[in-house]
């Protein structure tokens, strides 16, 4: 444990000295928060699946999860195998899997801030939890946990890849699979084939589990539903970069 917090703190260390990193982590949601509102927040206002609140209620855990989606262990991750500090690691008398774990740790605190910072912007427009003071404590983790377990990608593109142009496509991969999510409208006003593919889509069920909380307040299948899908996302992700970063080299 020793280790996990002294990598953890070396990875906290590295992302205060960068914040050219995490500033896109929040511009970027609280735009889309923000344009959202103005092109839509009118045509919406008053619709019952918005159960009284302003359209920022609805498009807030977008923003949210947009703001824990960061690649930036990954990067780091194959800045360190090109200069060789990595294999420096991979030599010491300590387990490959803190390397890893140090680094998601990080992120997970990283997610933490930059969560809160969007939460409380979107309280400023006007957004209710109603699932109260507990509900928003648990609408942060909830985003922190996901932002972390989808982390994993990007760790594990790193090891195999060793590639920045190929970690990059972990945050590209992403922007298919929101916009194929109910993300403007509930996924019953979804049609055709969009509606399809949304059943299929993880993240459908993660925004519409921290959606719950914002719209609905405690909604125990759809909170279940993420939590599963959160727990899935990084069991095979993470599972799959343990494994990577436990074989590599040899």
């Amino acid at each position: 444990m020793r280790v996990l917090w002294l990598l953890t703190k070396r990875a906290v260390r590295e992302a205060v000295r960068t914040p050219e990193a995490t500033v896109p982590l929040l511009f970027i949601p609280v735009f889309f928060l923000l344009v959202n509102l103005g092109q839509l927040g009118d045509q919406f206002d008053g619709a019952p699946f918005l159960k009284g609140q302003n359209y920022a209620a609805f498009q807030l855990p977008v923003s949210l999860i947009f703001s824990v989606i960061g690649i930036g262990s990954g990067l780091a991750l194959v800045t360190e195998i090109e200069n060789g500090y990595f294999d420096k690691f991979l030599i010491a008398p300590i387990p490959r899997t803190t390397i890893l774990l140090g680094r998601l740790g990080a992120d997970f605190l990283r997610n933490l801030v930059t969560a809160s910072v969007v939460l409380v912007i979107g309280l400023a427009v006007g957004v209710r939890i109603e699932a109260g003071p507990l509900g928003a404590v648990v609408l942060i983790l909830l985003c922190s946990f996901f932002g972390v377990a989808y982390g994993g990608s990007a760790i594990l593109i790193a090891l195999r890849t060793r590639s920045t142009q190929a970690v990059n496509l972990a945050s590209l991969v992403f922007f298919p699979l929101l916009f194929l999510s109910p993300n403007v409208v509930p996924r019953g006003a979804m049609q055709g084939w969009l509606e399809t593919a949304a059943g299929f889509n993880p993240v459908t069920y993660v925004l519409e589990g921290t959606r719950s909380l914002v719209i609905d307040g405690w909604d125990a299948d759809r909170l279940l539903a993420c939590l599963l899908v959160t727990i899935g996302t990084a069991v095979l992700l993470l599972g799959l970069s343990v494994r990577a970063m436990r074989s590599y080299g040899s």
